[in-house]
C-alpha cells in the first residue's frame, strides 16, 4: 500500500517563506475583491449597470452615464467629489480611495458629454453681429 505525500513534502521540494510585501500584496487583493462585491450591492438604484472588477489591489468602476447629471451622481456616490480625472479622449478616469483601497471610476463617454456642453455654452454666449 502507497500512500500518496502532498507535493512540498517530499525531500528537495521545500516552498519558501512568501514575503511579508507578498503577504501584504494578498492582503490587499482580498480586500479589494470585498470592496468591490460590496460596490455591485450598494449599486442599485443607481443609473446604469456598472462593471465592477477587483485587480492588483485596486477596485475598478466602469459606467456608462448618459447625462453629467449621471456622472457627477456616481461621483458623489464614490466621495470624490471635484476631483479632476484624466481623459483618453473616450472615457474620463478618476482616481480615488474606495472602501479603504484604491479605487478608479471610468466614464465611458463623459468627454463627449462635457465636449456637448461646451459646445452649448459657446453658442449661448457666441456674440452676433
Amino acid at each position: 500500500m502507497t500512500t500518496a505525500l502532498a507535493p512540498f513534502t517530499a525531500p528537495g521540494r521545500n516552498r519558501p517563506a512568501p514575503s511579508p510585501a507578498a503577504l501584504a500584496m494578498l492582503a490587499t487583493c482580498r480586500k479589494a475583491k470585498q470592496v468591490a462585491d460590496t460596490a455591485r450591492a450598494q449599486s442599485d438604484g443607481m443609473p446604469g449597470k456598472p462593471d465592477v472588477s477587483a485587480a492588483g489591489g485596486e477596485v475598478s468602476i466602469v459606467v456608462h452615464p448618459k447625462s453629467l447629471a449621471d456622472w457627477k451622481q456616481w461621483m458623489h456616490a464614490l466621495g470624490i467629489g471635484d476631483a479632476r480625472g484624466d481623459s483618453t479622449g473616450v472615457s474620463m478616469i478618476v482616481r480615488c480611495t474606495y472602501g479603504g483601497v484604491r479605487a478608479r471610476l471610468v466614464g465611458v463617454g463623459v468627454p463627449a458629454l462635457y465636449g456637448e456642453m461646451h459646445d452649448r455654452t459657446d453658442r449661448r454666449t457666441a456674440v452676433r453681429p
